[in-house]
């Protein structure tokens, strides 16, 4: 049989044989708390259907099985032959990528006779440490495998994440009803396959208002409990309410609230009066107000940072509890928020500036969403190195940066098929784009179910390793920053050569045990 054993950690191809990190014996590891992950590609397949079983596994070490599909790069937006660097992008498209994990149900996806598995080996946090001689054993053929399961414990998540989820594309494209009782069984595998990336706050919505007469507003927090609620019994531990406001054009000053009133008019300041105390009201009757954030107007720019800054003084006027976040490039929005959250490249570029925010009290994280798209500087997109992904927390534990924020788990633009289309048009506003390859997700739509990707699975392993430089800074810093320094230097300089991050992964949790 031909087979290839490669590191979770790079990015596999149906076309694709060779790979730095291939072998013919599996040698993964893993702190206890984790997962022991690997991709295991077949060749010279006759057949799709294949038998896999395992023996020699320790206790608490349970294997999970994925079958690798293929997905479409189209093209590398954005990116033209005039601008290539390395890694700039990883590969020339149109090309097919092994980032799909469909529930394993004994067959592989074949390209010309190849195909191939996503192993992760989920390990117990009360599992014995040691080394574990085992044998996975596919179509008859056994494969070594040595399984090293650390001392070391992956620490419970203080880092928070949100990355959002979309009610509306998870009904459509399963074809259920939203808010059934299908949709309700599919959003609970969703929001599971979230928190086993470790996101641990979700964006909320459902609240309905009503106009009932001049300047009078009802409002109806129905939904928006029983979603929190849903929420909350699935893991989900802090919550960021709906924006106050938002824009009709990216070149207008105005902040329009509730989709049409001028947030700087008296009809604003009547609703808002009306609005945010209600809010208010029924965070505190349900002992939420320590776990909400709220944005005020998402992305804020030079056309209206000084409406921005105006709308959260008045919102902090009416409504002093709650803590303001907004994504946001670098610009004249000083002393507005209470969370700021600056792309990975504007706060590489305005570190000081930044950073004079932090030591006036307030807290930083991160994000990434079609940017930053230029050499260096690492996103989560299909056509950078699965490296670009994993090292995104690093990135958090680097700079102190207690948060992380993408617009889409599942955000998939009108006509998209994740599948096969993954540079899709996109409308925010008056503005009108195409998205770089998987800017839209991490989940995809599965038959009857969700499929996680490749890239949930190492945004959720950097997630582990945040919290586990974290750890170890706790009794040495100084060791734990070097870990650090050895592969990410900056958000624009990573270490690529996937051996070397093995090693320092390896590092880390022996420094641990």
């Amino acid at each position: 049989m031909k087979y290839n054993v490669i590191s979770s950690a790079e990015f596999t191809y149906p076309d694709v044989w060779e790979y730095p990190s291939a072998s013919q014996r599996i040698d993964v590891f893993s702190a206890r708390g984790g997962y022991a992950s690997f991709q295991l590609l077949l060749g010279e397949r006759n057949s799709a259907d294949v038998t896999v079983s395992f023996s020699g596994l320790p206790e608490g070490a349970d294997p999970e099985i994925y079958t690798l599909t293929p997905v479409q790069v189209e093209r590398n937006h954005n990116i033209g032959p005039e601008q290539y660097a390395p890694h700039y992008p990883e590969r020339v498209a149109p090309y097919w990528l092994y980032d799909c994990l469909r529930s394993f149900d004994g067959t592989l996806d074949l390209t010309d006779g190849a195909g191939g598995l996503y192993v992760s080996v989920k390990i117990d946090r009360t599992a014995e440490p040691g080394d574990y001689a085992a044998v996975m054993t596919v179509d008859g053929t056994e494969i070594p495998m040595n399984l090293k399961i650390y001392a070391a414990v992956v620490p419970e998540e203080s880092m928070k994440m949100i990355v959002g989820y979309s009610a509306g594309a998870c009904a459509k494209y399963h074809g259920v009803e939203l808010w059934s009782d299908e949709y309700f069984a599919l959003e609970e595998k969703y929001l599971a396959m979230l928190r086993r990336m470790r996101q641990n706050m979700m964006y909320t919505g459902g609240i309905i208002k009503k106009k009932v007469g001049e300047n009078q507003w009802k409002f109806d927090f129905t939904p928006f409990i029983e979603q929190v609620k849903r929420y909350e019994k699935a893991g989900m531990k802090y919550f960021n309410a709906p924006s106050v406001g938002g824009r009709r054009s990216w070149s207008e000053s105005t902040i329009l609230l509730n989709g049409d009133i001028p947030a700087m008019s008296y009809e604003g300041y009547c609703y808002l009066t009306q609005y945010l105390p209600a809010l208010r009201k029924v965070l505190m009757e349900n002992g939420w107000l320590d776990r909400f954030v709220m944005g005020i107007a998402d992305e804020p720019n030079g056309a209206n940072c000084t409406e921005f800054r105006a709308l959260c003084g008045l919102v902090r006027k009416i409504f002093p509890e709650i803590r303001l976040i907004d994504a946001m490039s670098y610009g004249n929005l000083h002393g507005a928020l209470d969370i700021w959250v600056p792309l990975n490249a504007e706060y590489d570029r305005h570190m000081t500036e930044l950073e004079t925010l932090r030591a006036a009290g307030d807290e930083i994280w991160h994000y990434v969403c079609c940017g930053p798209r230029e050499p260096g500087y690492i996103n989560r997109f299909m056509d950078y190195p699965l490296l670009s992904t994993r090292y995104l927390h690093w990135g958090n534990y680097k700079y102190n940066l207690t948060g992380f924020l993408h617009w889409a788990a599942n955000c998939y633009q009108p006509g998209q098929d994740p599948f096969t289309q993954n540079c899709p048009e996109h409308h925010n506003a008056d503005s009108v784009c195409y998205l770089p390859a998987g800017d839209t997700h991490v989940i995809y739509p599965g038959k009857g179910e969700p499929w996680m990707s490749i890239r949930l699975e190492a945004e959720r392993e950097s997630a582990e390793e945040y919290e586990l430089l974290c750890e170890l800074a706790k009794t040495d810093k100084a060791k734990a920053d070097a870990i650090c320094e050895s592969v990410f230097r900056s958000f624009r300089d990573v270490e690529y050569d996937v051996n070397r991050f093995i090693r320092a992964k390896r590092e880390l949790l022996e420094a641990l045990s």
